[in-house]
């Protein structure tokens, strides 16, 4: 009994098992890199543009801009 709800415990996880969750890598499909440091013009827009590109960085596997 316990091998079968291992094995079925197994097969359910093993979608988990990839490198990238599904959703995100429809994210990464959706927002493009835009291939240059992008600035704002206020302090909140250069926080929320840097915590967006930092993100497309680190999951979507930009490259860093150069300044």
């Amino acid at each position: 009994m316990r091998i079968i709800l291992w094995i079925a415990a197994a097969a359910m996880l093993g979608g988990c098992a990839g490198q990238m969750p599904a959703s995100v890598k429809g994210e990464c499909k959706v927002f493009a890199d835009p291939g240059f440091a992008v600035q704002g013009k206020r302090l909140k827009d250069k926080q929320w543009i840097g915590k967006a590109q930092e993100t497309g960085i680190q999951v979507c596997g930009w490259k860093r801009p150069t300044k």
